[in-house]
């Protein structure tokens, strides 16, 4: 009986449970955030009041280039 309480009724319940309850934090009003980063940052870091950009644009930096010649062998 213990074991089909905790394995039949007791999912049963938490998924209905989960179905039912209404989220904490409002659903974004943006099509450009599909997971809501920028929501939970701004609840994390206070919101910066600045629309999502549309198309992300990669940044343009040099590329790093290490010079190992000066370095000595280990001994």
């Amino acid at each position: 009986m213990i074991a089909f309480l905790l394995f039949i009724v007791l999912p049963l319940l938490l998924l209905v449970v989960a179905w039912r309850i209404r989220p904490l934090v409002p659903r974004d009003e943006h099509q450009t955030d599909p997971l809501g980063g920028s929501l939970a940052a701004g609840g994390m870091f206070g919101s910066h009041g600045l629309e999502a950009d549309r198309v992300s644009v990669r940044e343009e930096t040099e590329q790093v280039r290490f010079r190992l010649d000066d370095l000595k062998e280990r001994e």
